[in-house]
């Protein structure tokens, strides 16, 4: 009595209850899927049923597998290109912050010599002034390393996950 409470009637095929909006929703998706099935044996169309839910099972893990490799490639491209980024940045600012040490020393000794090089330093200030933009490429930094952090743990749950589908697909 239970065991029959718990199926249900779908197009003259017996399914679990938990089974029955997908059965409906493969009858009314693709009416045509079981037109044509001529055994009247309960069993065996139960089972026919069966084997067409574990294809929908595959076909959705498939896809949300895709979709999971996806994600993950377009998580390992950004996080590629941030990397570029912080490099090109560190890069160039330690070339900035080198030479504009260079050049201050300099225009101190000359200073210090009784060259008249006031216009200079002038544009030392605006160098400096460059500096603080260095200042801001260097914020930027922590911010793109913090960002390629939360990447790499997106991406590292993400893999998790394609794991989990996998080994949905091939139960040891």
């Amino acid at each position: 009595m239970r065991d029959q409470q718990q199926r249900q009637n779908v197009n003259g095929f017996v399914v679990e209850s938990w089974q029955v909006s997908l059965a409906k929703w493969i009858f009314e998706t693709y009416p045509e899927t079981a037109l044509n099935v001529q055994s009247q044996n309960p069993k065996l169309r139960t089972y026919y049923m069966n084997v067409l839910f574990a294809g929908f099972k595959v076909e959705w893990l498939w896809s949300k597998l895709d979709t999971e490799k996806k994600e993950r490639d377009a998580c390992e491209a950004r996080i590629v290109e941030l990397k570029q980024k912080v490099k090109k940045l560190e890069g160039a600012m330690s070339g900035i912050k080198a030479e504009l040490g260079k050049i201050s020393n300099g225009l101190s000794y000359l200073t210090q010599a009784s060259f008249k090089v006031e216009w200079l330093w002038s544009k030392l200030d605006t160098a400096y002034l460059g500096r603080k933009k260095r200042n801001a490429c260097e914020a930027r930094i922590v911010e793109l390393k913090q960002e390629l952090e939360k990447l790499e743990r997106t991406m590292s749950g993400v893999k998790g996950k394609l794991r989990n589908e996998k080994a949905k697909l091939n139960p040891s």
